[in-house]
């Protein structure tokens, strides 16, 4: 059912905003976050859409800003920390990070196999058991990568990757 691909990422300056939250938290406070950290972005230079960042190409699609969700934890499972982050050119300061370059294992899922959002969890743990059986561990927190509108695409449309950086 699931594609797990690897890919290489390299060093990414973000901006970013985090919070300790549960699923229904996180469903009211990602939106607002995304945005919130977009317009810091513009403070920064602006945020990166999918045509500076190589590995999320899509030759088909249009050029979109991208946000890096990271999770430490299942946030159904109980509050945990989530970061929503926006890739920007260069660190510049305070309120930036870099995450470090990595490779990872990922899904691309459609707005269809996301809905409803509980879908999601199958597509993490199709990529946590296929990382087990390819012989790698995994070596930093799963996270969600989107490169276009969520609630503006088609269900048949790629709207985000569920990876986790591995070793």
């Amino acid at each position: 059912m699931y594609d797990v691909k690897v890919r290489e990422v390299p060093e990414q300056p973000v901006v970013s905003e985090e919070r300790t939250v549960t699923q229904a938290e996180l469903v009211e406070w990602l939106p607002g976050a995304m945005g919130r950290v977009a317009t810091s972005a513009q403070g920064h230079g602006g945020g990166l859409e999918t045509s500076s960042l190589p590995y999320l190409a899509r030759d088909d699609h249009k050029s979109a800003q991208v946000f890096i969700v990271l999770y430490e934890g299942n946030p159904t499972e109980g509050p945990v920390p989530v970061e929503t982050c926006a890739p920007i050119a260069r660190e510049q300061g305070e309120g930036t990070r870099t995450i470090p370059a990595h490779r990872e294992a990922y899904v691309r899922l459609t707005r269809a196999q996301c809905e409803p959002m509980s879908k999601i969890g199958a597509a993490y743990a199709a990529v946590e058991q296929w990382i087990g059986a390819n012989g790698h561990e995994v070596s930093a927190a799963p996270r969600e990568t989107y490169f276009t509108d969520f609630f503006g695409a088609a269900p048949e449309d790629d709207v985000f990757d569920v990876s986790f950086p591995i070793r």
